[in-house]
């Protein structure tokens, strides 16, 4: 415990007192309700999962307190406007609290970056990006009157006081993100020549109103935070910064507010709330120094968080009170428990990859489906109460188990397999673990992609998986080694498309590429490169190859580049290729390669020249490698295809999200 005392140390918060520093932040990961809005038993079994492993506090996401448009029906959200919800939520809260962890609970209203019928904003001005659904909602964008302000404080001060009567210890007010309060104190949105616009001191009154209505419903015996942003990063004048931000804090601290939690970012901005792992950890952290550094009360920072090595050095360095490590608790769910005992190679660490937390979320919500967060190596989110895994379950009679691929789906499905007792033998011809993963890494910005292999590795020795590496497997090693089970995890590879075929044999002298071997075995790379493919292989391969001086070209067949990579990742990394100057070109529907190695792009009716190109990367087809199964099968052994070696063309395919449920789920039913 002494090389993380810091971090493990009690801390007085108003009128509470925590254990240790650790939060989970206030997040939509985890909110579930049932048609009625009332909390359902996977969003309890959630919130307890992660309760038990003790942080010093913990929050439920941004909940609404102002009451739904009449024919409006709200979905996948908490609602704070009825009593009729308070039930519910104390059995949240009872379960939660069972283990000895302050609960709190964050009101708010999305304001113009939500769903809804109406969204309430200072001065009707439209958020800088659109929310997922808007385009189907088609909202009425309203501008508060003096008496609805009014009204709308009210509203958070009778959610403030159900939140008290269903046990709750404190409240938090969501006052970042662009959301309502947070547009008030922007002038970028905020446009009001009132008592509520203008000045900071007029543009943080409605702020103040609702903190003092607020403490006066909940008495002094509630904690009360404000989440607020240290900046909106909009590139524009009229943005709140840093500056505004300290003054406002000042104002809340006078107010009785107990702690600040620091966070930055509106929609449309130039660095967004869920930092993908482009931003560096801690990436926050300097605006809550700023804040730490003008007030008294605790302060907590967020923002990418993830080591708890460094959020103990946060706090030994005097660069926060509390330490939030929101995407920590999804990715593992016990890990303030192994830093509490000192076993940090069992902490599973969040990849900052977002297609399993906001994007899987985003993505599903488009669908109609709400509550649907998931995450990219943690497959139980939101299914604790029905995966339920118990250790070595399977050790009273275990199968015989070969897995071929050392792969991420080979290493998920061997994990899980070993974890339930079976014995397990791992093969792969090359010799390292990882597969893809290795590939991946090495792509600007991404080399954090990495970081599950030392935990898969220490997995493995764990639970006692024979490994065997620079092995070939084929049939007579099969029935040698006879297993009860076989999972096929023997990846895919890349292939030119049916469609270049005739192009590529008039090649002459143009470098033909096949985009894992740029990464295997380091090819020459000419100086104008055509990467053929746009999604996220084709894309980060344009990020890699620029990087080292050459000019590149993609061609993408369809309407949008890198769609399987979460929308934050795919911000950056399109930023990324847009400063270096790469080209992008979509809807191609045919290369071709005439006489003398000229390259043209077939686009609708135009046609055009591709001059002095001298590479050409294949980065789009990929042929999933699954012979295997059908030996393993001919020879009666239950098999499993997982991973690449199952399906490369589904939306979700050769995405780390989807290769790690299918051998997880796989694994599993053995």
């Amino acid at each position: 415990m002494t090389e993380l005392a810091h971090l493990f140390s009690p801390l007085k918060i108003g009128p509470m007192e925590i254990a240790n520093r650790i939060m989970q932040p206030g997040m939509s990961a985890g909110m579930v309700v049932d048609k009625d809005l009332h909390v359902a038993p996977e969003m309890i079994a959630y919130y307890e999962e992660r309760a038990r492993s003790r942080p010093g506090m913990m929050a439920i996401g941004q909940s609404m307190v102002v009451p739904p448009t009449p024919g409006y029906t709200p979905q996948g959200m908490i609602y704070l406007h009825d009593d009729k919800y308070i039930p519910s939520l104390k059995k949240l809260v009872d379960a939660v609290q069972s283990h000895g962890v302050k609960f709190g609970i964050q009101l708010g209203d999305t304001g113009t970056q939500g769903g809804g019928a109406v969204h309430l904003s200072p001065s009707a001005v439209p958020a800088r990006a659109a929310a997922t659904g808007d385009a189907r909602l088609r909202p009425e964008l309203k501008a508060l009157t003096i008496e609805e302000i009014a009204q709308v404080v009210q509203y958070f001060a009778s959610a403030a006081l159900r939140c008290k009567q269903a046990g709750f210890d404190f409240v938090e007010i969501h006052s970042g993100h662009g959301y309502l309060l947070s547009a008030f104190l922007t002038p970028y949105f905020n446009r009001r020549t009132d008592a509520y616009g203008g000045s900071l001191e007029n543009r943080a009154r409605f702020l103040l109103e609702i903190v003092a209505a607020v403490r006066d419903a909940v008495g002094p015996e509630r904690g009360i935070g404000v989440k607020i942003n240290g900046e909106d990063y909009l590139e524009d004048e009229g943005a709140f910064t840093i500056g505004e931000c300290v003054e406002v804090c000042r104002m809340l601290e006078h107010a009785g507010v107990d702690y600040l939690a620091v966070t930055a970012g509106v929609m449309g901005a130039k660095r967004l709330t869920i930092p993908p792992l482009y931003e560096p950890q801690a990436c926050f952290n300097d605006l809550a120094v700023a804040v730490k550094q003008a007030v008294k009360i605790p302060v907590a920072t967020i923002g990418r968080i993830k080591d708890v090595r460094m959020a103990d050095q946060l706090v030994a360095e005097d660069r926060a009170d509390i330490v939030c490590m929101g995407r920590a608790f999804i990715v593992d769910s016990a890990f303030v428990d192994k830093a509490r005992r000192g076993d940090m190679r069992d902490i599973r660490t969040c990849l900052a990859d977002c297609r399993g937390c906001a994007d899987h979320e985003m993505r599903s919500i488009k669908k109609g489906l709400y509550g649907q967060t998931s995450c990219v190596l943690n497959p139980r989110v939101l299914r604790e109460s029905v995966c339920i895994d118990i250790e070595g379950s399977a050790r009273g009679n275990p199968k015989k188990v070969l897995v071929v691929g050392a792969g991420l789906a080979g290493l998920e499905a061997a994990r899980r397999a070993a974890f339930s007792g079976h014995q397990v033998t791992l093969c792969d011809s090359r010799e390292f673990i990882g597969g893809q993963i290795r590939w991946a890494e090495m792509i600007p910005g991404r080399r954090e992609i990495g970081d599950m292999l030392p935990w898969y590795q220490y997995q493995l020795e764990k639970y006692g998986v024979d490994v065997r590496l620079s092995t070939e497997v084929d049939e007579q090693v099969i029935r040698q080694f006879a297993p009860d089970v076989m999972f096929v995890a023997t990846g895919s590879v890349p292939q030119v498309p049916q469609s270049m075929i005739d192009a590529v044999l008039n090649v002459q002298n143009i470098g033909l590429v096949m985009a894992d071997d740029i990464f295997e075995f380091s090819p020459e790379i000419g100086a104008r490169v055509l990467v053929v493919g746009g999604d996220q292989i084709g894309m980060q391969i344009a990020d890699y190859l620029s990087e080292r001086g050459s000019t590149v070209i993609v061609a993408e067949a369809h309407n949008h580049f890198a769609f399987k990579l979460a929308a934050n990742d795919r911000w950056y990394l399109i930023s990324r290729l847009i400063e270096k100057q790469v080209r992008r070109i979509k809807n191609v529907r045919a290369i071709e390669i005439e006489a003398e190695d000229q390259v043209w792009l077939q686009c609708g009716d135009n046609r055009e020249h591709l001059p002095g190109i001298d590479t050409i990367v294949f980065a789009s087809e990929r042929k999933s490698m699954r012979g295997l199964a059908e030996v393993g099968e001919r020879l009666g052994i239950e098999t499993h295809i997982v991973g690449d070696a199952s399906d490369v063309n589904s939306e979700d395919a050769g995405m780390i999200f989807s290769v790690v449920a299918q051998a997880y789920d796989a694994a599993r039913q053995i």
